[in-house]
């Protein structure tokens, strides 16, 4: 009996799999966040990079979620997903060690950095699809909202270290030797997936016909589900946004702002504060306003506050980013959360794998462009006039779902066997 059929489960919080993942991933991204602090840092002060440059860096992070998504979804599906978390885990680690050992060397190059980011961003599409397939084999449906919380909150505390934890390493051991630690972070995720006791695959159903057709299945899935349909899309604009944010926030803080090193790192992580407290008030709001109405409603409500952002300025005007940052975060929080949940819940085991990739590629694709776009507007416009172009684009995301007819929906449907039947029959 699938975990989908249970009525009841042990808590997330008990189960020793469940801990395992949780663990391995939230220290994995604590580390994994010092990057984003160090590689602008390298580009910009070692290599003489450009603010479009160093977008470039965010955008081919993301590549690999344009260019693999999508045969990595069917791929992945045939196998156990604790494989492919090892195998991807031992990928990064090797890849993103090389920049502190080409620095050591003396022959660190702009294109170095844009070669790593880019096989890092590989591994994590591998990494991330089947992580989001192995909720569903651990816990009951009614409690994957729950379960989904408890991951967000591990991502929530990275985006609060992490970005500290950067600030710090840049000024103790300087840009080029930060990414030792997203090293080690690799390596002991690594060691948690390892000891998983959980081995078989999502679904004993063998699927049929070649790598298009199944991708065709998974995509019409997608399409035939309003709710998933809907927030897929408003999920792709949030992501684009979230880019171009990624992209331009450092430089911002940095030359608009003033600030030294050792104060962007804290005041980064005041989003991850923001989703720390939108994910323990997801499970909540869940029950409160419905699994459905939960997606969008609290993102709606604080997408505004994403505004003050730009807004901020030297010394007390620190606070606007302060506000703005852990309001529009907890309300988006909530919304990435939901986002999974409807995924995870909504979609039968033998299409999950292909489900998530279809979704992650809208979405996630969106991350590349985002960077361009980022780049391109802080060229363009200036890293402060860009950031309110972003910001008020990513107010978009929520009103979409507001304005749809999920708008109706209390709680996210269950998959309809007899509609999953005639899908693959097409």
């Amino acid at each position: 009996m699938s975990a989908h059929d249970r009525d009841s489960g042990p808590s997330p919080l008990r189960q020793r799999d469940f801990q395992l993942l949780w663990l391995g991933s939230t220290v994995n991204q604590i580390l994994a966040m010092t990057s984003p602090v160090a590689f602008p840092l390298i580009a910009a002060d070692l290599l003489g990079a450009s603010v479009t440059q160093i977008g470039l860096i965010t955008a081919l992070n993301y590549l690999p979620w344009l260019l693999c998504t999508l045969p990595f979804g069917v791929y992945i599906g045939r196998l156990p997903p604790r494989a492919v978390l090892l195998a991807a885990d031992i990928g990064r680690a090797m890849s993103i060690s090389l920049i502190p050992i080409l620095y050591g060397i003396g022959i660190l190059a702009l294109w170095h950095i844009y070669l790593v980011v880019t096989a890092v961003g590989m591994c994590t599409v591998a990494y991330e699809i089947a992580y989001q397939t192995i909720p569903p084999m651990l816990l009951p449906r009614n409690e994957l909202t729950r379960g989904n919380a408890r991951l967000q909150a591990g991502r929530a505390v990275s985006f609060t270290l992490g970005p500290a934890l950067g600030g710090l390493l840049v000024t103790l051991l300087g840009a080029p030797l930060t990414p030792v630690a997203n090293t080690v972070g690799f390596l002991i995720s690594g060691c948690c997936t390892a000891a998983l006791r959980i081995r078989g695959k999502v679904s004993s159903e063998r699927p049929t016909g070649g790598l298009v057709r199944q991708l065709a299945d998974g995509m019409r899935f997608v399409i035939a589900e309003p709710l998933l349909r809907t927030s897929t899309l408003a999920s792709a604009i949030g992501n684009c946004c979230f880019a171009g944010y990624e992209a331009l926030v450092v430089v911002f803080l940095a030359q608009e702002v003033t600030l030294p090193p050792s104060q962007l790192g804290p005041l980064m992580g005041v989003a991850g504060l923001g989703s720390l407290l939108g994910a323990a008030l997801a499970g909540r709001l869940a029950k409160r306003l419905g699994s459905a109405r939960s997606v969008w409603l609290p993102a709606l409500a604080v997408a505004p506050f994403g505004l003050l952002l730009p807004a901020t300025r030297p010394g007390w005007g620190t606070l606007l980013f302060v506000v703005g940052t852990l309001v529009f975060c907890a309300g988006f929080a909530t919304f990435t959360v939901g986002q999974a949940t409807v995924v995870q819940s909504a979609t039968p085991p033998a299409l999950l794998s292909r489900v998530v990739a279809c979704t992650r590629f809208a979405t996630r694709s969106m991350l590349f462009c985002g960077g361009l776009v980022g780049g391109a507007l802080g060229g363009a416009l200036g890293p402060r006039n860009a950031l309110v172009v972003i910001m008020a684009g990513w107010i978009l995301a929520p009103l979409l779902m507001a304005c749809s007819r999920v708008r109706r929906l209390r709680d996210i449907p269950a998959p309809d066997p007899q509609k999953h039947s005639d899908l693959l029959s097409q």
